[in-house]
């Protein structure tokens, strides 16, 4: 799990204009991998909104509402699961929560 975070947090180190579609759904790969199997409450519902994103950012016109709420989504899913991640990766899940949060 921990190169997805580095993965994910260098992404959006550069800016999330700069994530270009294909870019954000390698992410999305790796983190429903992550997630499938994942026995934590919350995991289920990030997985599938992950994958209306990566719907979402497949389509010929990206509707760029859709997207940014569904990454609001994601991120207040995403800070909700903080509390049940392993404490080596708790702060981890928080800070990609909180970067979800900032994506305007």
């Amino acid at each position: 799990m921990p190169a997805r975070f580095a993965a994910t947090e260098h992404a959006f180190e550069k800016g999330v204009d700069s994530i270009t579609p294909a870019a954000a759904i390698k992410l999305i790969d790796d983190w429903e991998v992550s997630l499938k199997d994942a026995d934590i409450p919350g995991a289920k519902g990030i997985v599938r909104d992950l994958e209306a994103l990566k719907k979402a950012l497949h389509a010929d016109q990206p509707d760029g509402e859709k997207i940014k709420t569904l990454v609001g989504k994601l991120a207040e899913e995403t800070t909700k699961i903080a509390d049940h991640a392993t404490p080596a990766t708790k702060d981890k899940v928080a800070g990609l929560g909180k970067t979800l949060a900032s994506v305007k």
